[in-house]
């Protein structure tokens, strides 16, 4: 007979996320954050000088949510770098980067379908502002890690 405890792990959801500053103009701070299912385990670091974590967790339905770190690139220009990842429909990670204007009006709904269609793997690069970042979202039922590295 399965015991009450089996009946609800495989709907609990968990990712952690490990992150990497690898600009050379110093710390990246949050800009904005979005959460669409799930709740905070433990926030994002603030400010990011070179690794950084998080950890959210969702008992049903999965976790969505994405971050938006600003600082500046190798020239001195503020930048953004935006992660979303979900575990809600398969793991997924989606990345973008740029100059912060960019990010100043996020539309989240844009962001989310973006999403929705993307894999377990991202990578974004922004030639203008020699921005860059790589995501992978990996892991087994029912937790899975994020790992990020900003560069610029």
């Amino acid at each position: 007979m399965p015991k009450k405890a089996d009946a609800i792990a495989p709907k609990l959801s968990l990712i952690a996320g490990a992150l990497t500053n690898q600009t050379t103009r110093g710390s990246l701070n949050v800009f904005y954050s979005k959460l669409w299912k799930g709740y905070t385990v433990k926030d994002y670091t603030d400010p990011l000088d070179s690794l950084g974590s998080w950890a959210q967790a969702a008992l049903i339905g999965g976790v969505k949510a994405a971050v938006v770190y600003s600082g500046k690139n190798k020239a001195g220009v503020e930048c953004g770098w935006l992660l979303a990842w979900s575990d809600t429909n398969g793991r997924k990670v989606y990345a973008d980067c740029g100059p912060i204007s960019k990010f100043n009006n996020i539309n989240w709904n844009q962001v989310e379908a973006k999403l929705d269609e993307s894999g377990f793997i991202a990578y974004a690069n922004d030639s203008e502002t020699g921005t860059s970042m790589y995501a992978t979202n990996v892991g087994h039922t029912p937790g899975s890690a994020v790992a990020v590295a900003y560069t610029g």
